[in-house]
């Protein structure tokens, strides 16, 4: 994971509304030599991401392609899929089959949702 999907920025447009962001590269499987680029069938890479800050409840998460480098010589394939969303974090999950070549992906996300009260946060 690059270090810019770690790097979080945390809004309150509304009292008790909590929106936090970020973006970066998820992986570049061409410099590490990793399956997306060179191997075939089911794949996915899964990176866990941790919020700056706890929601109330399990938030809503929107995600996005902002980058994706692929091979044309075949089709491209993919999900972008947020899994195992808790007040904590979240796991974002790209996946791909068949014959697909993805040298490197970049996505953003927002978590959008309650924020925990400011009692239950501990210092």
């Amino acid at each position: 994971m690059n270090k810019d999907l770690a790097k979080q920025k945390t809004t309150s447009p509304l009292v008790g509304m909590q929106i936090i962001t970020a973006a970066g590269e998820l992986f570049n499987h061409v410099d590490e030599k990793g399956p997306m680029w060179y191997k075939e069938g089911d794949r996915e890479v899964r990176c866990q991401i941790s919020f700056a800050h706890s929601f109330h409840k399990p938030p809503h998460i929107i995600l996005g392609v902002t980058g994706i480098d692929s091979s044309m010589a075949q089709n491209l394939r993919f999900s972008l899929l947020a899994e195992a969303v808790t007040v904590t974090g979240f796991d974002i999950v790209m996946k791909t089959w068949d014959d697909t070549k993805i040298a490197r992906a970049s996505v953003n996300w927002s978590a959008i949702g309650q924020a925990a009260p400011s009692s239950a946060i501990r210092r």
